[in-house]
């Protein structure tokens, strides 16, 4: 079996997976924002940009950017810590939150109509590939 073939295979046509819908940018949000107003949301408290950057792997810079923009969209909040005024704390807001809950429902009707495309045994299959390549590549 030639598996550099099939690698190239594999490569090419995720490439064009990601081409799709759920990935493209909605409501003028890149998927580096989405992420970022995602984990701020789901871990429940506010964060720093130092954090950010930390948990999320992107560079400072990126994260600032980041940032800004969401603010000017309305979806987070900057605050001082009040233990330490140097510090600036994000919190995601209400409209944040609304977008991020009417976002994550359109992915999941997108992902529920493809697999329902893929059928019952292809669909049950996909994720089972998917699930070993996860154990394969980030073993516990």
């Amino acid at each position: 079996m030639d598996f550099k073939e099939l690698a190239f295979e594999l490569l090419v046509t995720m490439k064009n997976t990601f081409k799709m819908p759920i990935h493209e940018k909605i409501g003028g949000i890149s998927q580096g924002e989405m992420r970022i107003l995602g984990h701020i949301m789901f871990r429940g408290v506010g964060v720093t940009a130092g954090e950010l950057s930390e948990q999320l792997g992107f560079t400072t810079p990126r994260v600032a950017s980041a940032l800004n923009s969401l603010s000017k969209k309305g979806y987070i909040e900057r605050s001082r810590n009040p233990d330490d005024k140097r510090m600036v704390i994000v919190q995601v807001t209400d409209a944040g939150k609304d977008f991020l809950i009417k976002r994550r429902q359109e992915v999941v009707g997108m992902t529920e109509q493809m697999l329902e495309k893929l059928g019952e045994k292809d669909a049950k299959e996909l994720i089972r590939i998917l699930k070993r390549i996860n154990e394969i590549t980030n073993p516990e």
